[in-house]
């Protein structure tokens, strides 16, 4: 239904960020200029870019194409109680953004992130968000493909659900060396169902001195 692509940065030792609580932005400063506007290039090529709340707690990312000119996705932020800071960028730059929450998210919680500028509240799923539901709210708004950036419990529901079409990683040249950081899928609660998949390698390139690998599904092989 919807094309969704993750596309992440891991470590030389499989972490998502340098620490526990850290934020994946600290790695960006790993890679030069060439790899920022082909990554935003990505962001501009797709029509929406989600990421969890998680990663908006502990980024506070924008979200938008700055390096490269082309148009902004619209946002989207799997939140299945709302818990989202009220100061977050995200929710307060003007652009489009959609959050989705579950039916137990509070009203006045809902309330409060629907006040804010161009921002549009779903509710999907009973206790967490149905993310099979969300995508067919989102194919009904329009949205053709998604990036989807993180972090690594997203990822993990994402893949348990085998809604992901493509991989990107771009292989951060550093080892994090702390146990504890997030490593690239991590299930909610503890629990997975995600069983094994096998995926080709479609492509892979250097760019600012930093590997990109891209995965396809290995059932898509001629």
């Amino acid at each position: 239904m919807i094309d969704i692509t993750t596309l992440s940065e891991l470590t030389i030792d499989g972490k998502l960020s340098l620490g526990p609580g850290a934020s994946s932005k600290d790695l960006f400063d790993f890679y030069g200029d060439e790899l920022r506007v082909w990554f935003h290039q990505q962001r501009a090529l797709h029509s929406a870019i989600m990421v969890g709340a998680g990663t908006v707690r502990s980024d506070d990312p924008e979200l938008t194409v700055r390096y490269f000119e082309g148009p902004n996705p619209l946002r989207v932020v799997p939140s299945s109680m709302g818990d989202i800071p009220l100061a977050s960028k995200l929710l307060n730059d003007g652009g489009a953004t959609l959050v989705a929450v579950s039916r137990r998210a509070p009203a006045d919680v809902v309330a409060a992130l629907s006040a804010k500028p161009n921002v549009e509240v779903v509710r999907c799923g009973a206790s967490r968000v149905d993310l099979a539901e969300l995508m067919r709210v989102l194919y009904a708004l329009g949205i053709s493909s998604m990036i989807a950036e993180g972090g690594s419990r997203l990822l993990h529901s994402l893949f348990e659900a085998e809604m992901v079409s493509r991989i990107i990683i771009k292989h951060i040249p550093v080892i994090s060396g702390a146990l504890e950081a997030p490593t690239y899928l991590r299930p909610v609660n503890g629990r997975s169902r995600l069983s094994l998949s096998r995926w080709r390698l479609a492509d892979m390139f250097v760019k600012s001195g930093v590997g990109v690998s891209v995965y396809t599904p290995f059932a898509t092989a001629a």
